[in-house]
Formats: C-alpha cells, sequence, structure tokens
C-alpha cells in the first residue's frame, strides 16, 4: 500500500476522479420511479470532465439506452428495478439485465429498422451494469472487468485466477479491502485532498478500484 499512498497524487491517478463525479451525479439524479426515466438517466450519468467511461469512439452504450427508455420507459425501468434489488442474488441480476436490454434492443431495432443508433453495449463484460451498480450502491461496487479481477487475483498471489467473469468475487473483494485501506490515515488524508467538489465523498468502494487500477498499471 505504500505506493498506493505516493500515486494517488499523480496525474496518471487523478484522471480516474471523472467515476467520482459520476458517482455524485447519480446519487443526485438518479430515480428508478421518475416520470421522466430518460431525463433523470441523462443527468444521472454524466461527468463534465471525461466521459470515457461510458462513452468512447464506437461505445455509447448511455445513447443506445436514452433511444430505450425513451421508446419503453417501463420496460427498462423494470429492468432497473430487478438490478438494483439487492435482496436477489447479485450473479441472477446482472445476467438478467444485459438479457433484458438485449432483448429490448432488438425489439427496437426491429421496430425502427432505420434508427441510427449503435448497438446497446450493455454485454461489455458487465462494464456498465457495474457502473449502473456504483452509483446506486457506492460503498458495495465499483467498475468491473474480467480482465482487471484476473489481474488482481494473479498480482495478490490468489490460489485460483478466475477464467471468466465472475462479478460476485470482485464484489466480496472489494467490500473484504476497503476496510483496509480505510483504516490507513494517510491514504484517507491524499483521498480527501483529491477528491474535488463535485466528486461523491463518501465511503465509496472506487477507493479500493483505484487501488486494482494501481496494481494493473503496474503489472503492465
Amino acid at each position: 500500500m505504500a505506493d498506493f499512498k505516493t500515486w494517488m497524487t499523480t496525474e496518471e491517478a487523478l484522471e480516474y476522479l471523472p467515476h467520482w463525479e459520476t458517482q455524485q451525479n447519480w446519487q443526485t439524479h438518479f430515480d428508478v420511479e421518475a416520470k421522466e426515466l430518460a431525463t433523470a438517466y441523462d443527468l444521472a450519468l454524466d461527468s463534465k470532465t471525461n466521459r470515457r467511461h461510458y462513452r468512447r469512439g464506437g461505445y455509447d452504450p448511455k445513447r443506445a439506452m436514452l433511444a430505450l427508455m425513451n421508446w419503453e420507459p417501463d420496460f427498462v425501468r423494470e429492468a432497473f428495478r430487478d438490478l438494483f434489488s439487492e435482496d436477489r442474488q447479485l450473479e441472477g441480476r446482472i445476467q438478467r439485465f444485459v438479457f433484458y436490454v438485449n432483448e429490448l434492443f432488438n425489439r427496437f431495432r426491429d421496430e425502427k429498422p432505420k434508427d441510427k443508433t449503435p448497438s446497446h453495449s450493455h454485454d461489455d463484460d458487465y462494464n456498465m451494469v457495474s457502473i449502473y451498480l456504483m452509483g446506486q450502491f457506492p460503498e458495495t461496487y465499483a467498475p468491473y472487468s474480467t480482465k482487471l479481477l484476473q489481474t488482481i487475483c494473479a498480482e495478490l498471489g490468489a490460489k485460483e485466477v478466475p477464467e471468466a467473469a465472475d462479478f460476485p468475487r470482485y464484489t466480496k473483494l472489494l467490500t473484504t479491502l476497503r476496510p483496509f485501506l480505510e483504516e490507513e490515515p494517510e491514504i484517507l488524508d491524499n483521498y480527501r485532498q483529491v477528491l474535488r467538489p463535485v466528486d461523491y465523498q463518501e465511503k465509496s468502494a472506487l477507493l479500493v478500484w483505484w487501488w486494482f487500477k494501481m496494481i494493473e498499471k503496474q503489472a503492465g
């Protein structure tokens, strides 16, 4: 963790801060029961400084989700309700969400064959699903990728490195490791200093994810 204390204040580390900004925007604006669901989503999934975690090149899941929300808001609303039902098994929730969105987008394509909305991109190794969950439950979830999980397991000396996606295991790592980072005074001091007024300020699993990103960078 000594490397992390130093790395936190570097320009490389600060490039990740828009995730905290998006987390705060989601907390402020998103309401799955909002009458204008697309408007709430548009305001919630936002960052004024960098949008690469949800919009880059041909990857634009936000645009596709907005199209679905404007077309069939009640179906999308139900998919988010299920995703955010913490009393239900996590693996099932994330798999159903991706399935629902995929099916709805196929129907959207069939009904609007001339529409130019790009692929919804929600079958992206659970990246967008994890971003929705990190916005809704900041202390529990952070951006996911199987490659990141595999790297972290290998670098931390885990007995078994997953060969395929394992979102629940990743989430358990976030929950288990966050207290160890939070009990380091220097880490907390640096953390408070680098967060901007627009960023989420409360306890967040993004702190662990940030440490993971440093490990990933060092591992090459």
